[in-house]
């Protein structure tokens, strides 16, 4: 059972809940909020820089002239996710 419940938190934290839900590995900013709870900030942080790390070099590949499939990308990183 869920329970609404209101705080204040530091931006940051709301740009990397933000940032969580952008790259798919939360569904809203509450979940992310209940993900940096559960699992601890250090290891949340860990994992958005992983996942900015992988768009960068997706971003970086097609400038290079690679072209990648419409899915292609999300299908990778659903695998990585699975790891």
């Amino acid at each position: 059972m869920s329970i609404s419940v209101s705080i204040k938190v530091r931006r940051e934290l709301v740009e990397l809940a933000d940032k969580m839900v952008r790259y798919g590995i939360a569904r809203s900013r509450s979940h992310a909020f209940n993900i940096m709870i559960e699992k601890g900030l250090s290891e949340v942080l860990k994992e958005v820089e992983n996942w900015e790390d992988i768009y960068k070099r997706a971003e970086e590949m097609e400038k290079q002239g690679f072209k990648l499939r419409h899915g292609g990308l999300s299908k990778l990183l659903e695998e990585e996710r699975n790891r």
